[in-house]
């Protein structure tokens, strides 16, 4: 009696071994992150900033008061940041988002008709003392957006570059919104 084994299809084994690299890369981020204040950078270090300019021009401390913060990177041409800000609009429901600092690389007043198209409220708008280039040069991660959390001592508690999913933007928003001091 011989006993055949079943076979894999190419294509199924090309599904496996994506499916493998993404674990590993979810595995290798979430092991990267800092996740205590003790071993967190500063956001100044992580952004490479620690003034911003608010919506009438001023040039102010990143950050602003001592709790917990969410800061997005973005910039007007980045569809990933106008579909992230889409679904924390959906999220909060009309809820304002004191806790969220919206660090838009082509200044603050860019940043208001984003949010406001959004129905996002409560936010805080800042944008680069410098020029954007030199913003983004300071960056760690390439591109936009850059959900950043910060803890009241102003320490890096997370880094999530990119547009997250949904369900994980839930966790971020409890922060934005107060319910939560880290996603």
């Amino acid at each position: 009696m011989s006993s055949t084994r079943p076979r894999l299809s190419r294509s199924s084994l090309g599904l496996l071994a994506l499916a493998l690299a993404c674990s590993a890369l979810v595995a290798q981020r979430a092991l990267s992150e800092p996740r205590t204040a003790s071993r967190a950078r500063s956001a100044q270090q992580q952004l490479g900033v620690s003034t911003v300019r608010d919506l009438s021009g001023r040039v102010v401390p990143l950050l602003s008061d001592k709790a917990p913060v969410i800061i997005m990177v973005n910039s007007r041409t980045c569809p990933w940041c106008k579909k992230s800000l889409r679904d924390i609009g959906q999220i909060a429901a009309g809820q304002s988002l004191p806790r969220l600092t919206v660090l838009t690389l082509e200044g603050a007043a860019y940043g208001k008709p984003m949010l406001e198209s959004e129905g996002i409220a409560g936010a805080r708008l800042v944008g680069p003392v410098g020029s954007a280039a030199d913003l983004q040069a300071s960056l760690r991660q390439a591109g936009t957006p850059v959900f950043i959390a910060v803890d009241a001592t102003g320490r890096v508690l997370a880094t999530m570059p990119g547009y997250p999913i949904y369900e994980e933007m839930k966790r971020w928003v409890a922060v934005m919104s107060g319910a939560a001091d880290s996603p």
